[in-house]
């Protein structure tokens, strides 16, 4: 980006102007640690929230001859792809660059960006606005000054990338709700030719949840809602050579059975399941007879995952996440060249410590070359391992942090005032004696889970860096530790799933953790309804909350349904069913809207204007009501985002306030004013 030179120095001069705005702590605890010298660097804002140096995330094409990657381009996230046998020297010569800008979270609409199976073209996707209706777009990576192909330019239309197609086409599967907002027909697209072409229907013969492509590329399998009503028995279907369907399984509410890759040739398939146990199974199927038969479980957590060879065969391995992330071998002969590539990269001195796991992140479509992903406790690094010259190449550029910098995130648990065996992370403030302020950062969901990070440029981080404890708790509720724990936070979203945090804040100032008279709140969505359920509540004495897109009037979240949800059932049996009367008037009793008087401590209030989960007319209506009753609170909302706060710009002034908004109210540091809060819009 050029600026005019008038345009710079006025900048520049503004700069430093407000550069020397950072303020000391002010809580002994800290005050004490800065006088000693014992706080790490204050490190600007910026830092954990501008894509400044951000280059990560190598995917290798199915040719196994080119890398693809994310990376800045100019001042906002992009592509890179670089060809031949330099391939695994990213951002050197011949690296081409896509400026894309900030892309779709991945999840729900399949990866951000992939290679198709030509090795030429890549497939990413874009929310524009935060509102979900996610939109495909196809480059050319031998054409980088070309445009990309907008594949899906439908106005209110959410898409998905699915599945490559035939190997060596340009051709990938996608799922769109063009044709019925409901419902997510099945398309396959050319990138040689830039066409798109509808393959088969959602509303046959009932709703279709997911579409699965075999190992073959060809349209294999369905899941399919029975009944009209969320909740319905599902189908698992595998579709037979003259384009009927049969039953595979019948699976019921509040079971799962997710396939993850149908081979038709051989007559198996993979999927994790919850059927008939409590934490979830990695199982392979027979096709022809239906026997099944279990690869994997764990007695304490559910799987998390599990990863195959590129085409064809069964799991090479699976993840958990007990306390910290694990990563299970089932091919020995693979798990120990991993091994072995990690002992390499340790003796190269490119790992700081022993990876807490280590596993494969691409592979080629021969299998022969791979991509690793070492996470250390300090940073994480990828790596290209050619298996059959066992030459090893580092991917992530040194960017290692000033020793003693961060802060490492440890597991925990404790047991309930009822009995119940919870799970959380704690994150300790480097150099600080004794108890420290405390930010307990709650997870949405509630079927979601927190998880161990690596310390590195993240919002744990800038927390733990100006001073701050961070305590996440998977509350009863959360996913991750199996059916009877999810199903224990049944109608106790405002009763003992509140407990439970309350509790793990009580169990962190019972282990001198945190300092009980300086305590903060922090959460989005289901976290924000947290927020604000704990400062109705009083368990301790919060200083301040900080509620992101929080809930603050349930019936009005269900009634107000995105029209692509299928699990109303979770949100009937969690917090009740909004169609009785009853269950209604007991939800609005418990939404924050109806006790909003009861807040008396300051609030900070995040919310994007598009977004279709919670809408923003909750948090409009908590800070009217408190701006009444004269109490202090502020508000930010942003124009371009939806349920969360994505681009970059947007989230330095994020962060700039909630550091100023603790930083008054737990008396810890801050760096102040960002000279890239100058960067124009």
């Amino acid at each position: 980006m050029v600026f005019g030179l008038r345009r710079l120095a006025v900048m520049a001069a503004a700069a430093a102007a407000l550069a020397a705005c950072s303020t000391a702590p002010t809580t002994p605890a800290l005050v004490a640690a800065q006088e000693s010298g014992a706080l790490p660097p204050l490190v600007p804002m910026r830092r954990f929230v501008a894509n400044i140096d951000y280059l990560d995330g190598h995917s290798l094409s199915p040719d196994g001859r080119r890398l693809l990657w994310a990376q800045t381009v100019g001042t906002d996230i992009g592509l890179a792809v670089r060809a031949g046998a330099d391939a695994a020297a990213p951002g050197g010569p011949g690296t081409r660059t896509f400026a894309v800008g900030t892309l779709a979270p991945p999840g729900a609409s399949g990866p951000n960006y992939a290679w198709l199976p030509d090795s030429r073209h890549l497939a990413y996707i874009k929310d524009f606005n935060g509102d979900e209706n996610t939109q495909l777009f196809v480059l050319d990576s031998e054409a980088p000054d070309a445009k990309a192909w907008a594949v899906t330019p439908w106005p209110g239309v959410r898409s998905a990338f699915v599945a490559r197609g035939a190997p060596g086409s340009a051709r990938f599967y996608f799922s769109s709700n063009r044709r019925d907002r409901a419902g997510m027909d099945l398309y396959e697209a050319d990138a040689k030719t830039r066409t798109v072409r509808e393959v088969a229907r959602a509303d046959a013969d009932g709703r279709v949840l997911a579409w699965l492509i075999g190992s073959d590329q060809q349209l294999a399998g369905r899941t399919r809602q029975l009944g009209s009503a969320d909740g319905s028995d599902v189908a698992v279907e595998l579709r037979n050579a003259d384009g009927s369907w049969r039953t595979l399984r019948t699976v019921k509410a509040f079971d799962f059975f997710w396939p993850h890759r149908i081979d038709l040739q051989n007559g198996r398939l993979w999927a994790m399941t919850n059927i008939g146990r409590d934490k979830s199974a990695l199982v392979e199927l027979d096709l022809a007879s239906g026997a099944e038969r279990v690869l994997a479980e764990d007695a304490e957590v559910d799987l998390d995952y599990a990863q195959y060879p590129p085409r064809q065969g069964g799991p090479y391995g699976y993840g958990l996440e007990p306390g910290l992330p694990r990563f299970v071998y089932l091919d020995a002969a693979l798990g120990a060249e991993v091994a072995a590539a990690a002992r390499d990269a340790r003796g190269r001195g490119w790992l700081d410590a022993e990876p807490v796991v280590i596993r494969p992140s691409s592979m080629a479509e021969d299998g022969r070359q791979m991509v690793l992903r070492a996470v250390t406790g300090d940073e994480a690094v990828e790596l290209l391992l050619d298996r059959d010259s066992r030459q090893l190449t580092r991917l992530t550029p040194p960017r290692r942090p000033d020793a003693g910098l961060f802060a490492p995130t440890e597991p925990f648990a404790f047991k309930t005032s009822d009995g119940l065996t919870v799970h959380g992370y704690v994150v300790r403030p480097r150099g600080v004696a004794g108890p420290a302020p405390l930010v307990v950062d709650i997870h949405g969901g509630p079927w979601a889970r927190d998880r161990w990070q690596a310390a590195g440029f993240t919002s744990t981080q800038m927390l733990a860096n100006r001073g701050y404890a961070v305590l996440k708790v998977n509350y009863r509720g959360s996913s991750g530790y199996g059916r009877a724990f999810l199903m224990a936070g049944a109608l106790e979203y405002n009763g003992r799933m509140q407990r439970d945090i309350a509790e793990a804040v009580q169990w962190a100032i019972d282990q001198g953790i945190a300092d009980p008279q300086r305590l903060a709140l922090f959460g989005g969505s289901f976290g924000g309804f947290s927020v604000l359920a704990q400062l109705i509540q009083k368990p301790h004495d919060y200083r301040c909350g900080i509620d992101v897109v929080g809930v603050a009037n349930w019936p009005r979240v269900i009634e107000n349904w995105p029209p692509f949800w299928r699990n109303r059932h979770y949100f009937a049996m969690t917090f009740g069913d909004v169609e009785k009367p009853q269950e209604r008037a007991a939800m609005l009793a418990n939404s924050p809207i109806s006790q909003v008087d009861r807040i008396t401590a300051p609030l900070l209030v995040i919310h994007g204007s598009n977004d279709v989960r919670v809408l923003r007319q909750d948090s409009d209506e908590v800070v009217a009501e408190l701006q009444r009753l004269g109490r202090p609170v502020r508000y930010m909302t942003f124009a371009d985002e939806g349920h969360g706060v994505r681009k970059w710009r947007n989230r330095l002034a994020l962060w700039r306030e909630v550091e100023d908004t603790l930083a008054v109210c737990l008396g810890g540091r801050s760096a102040g004013f960002d000279y890239y809060q100058l960067m124009p819009r």
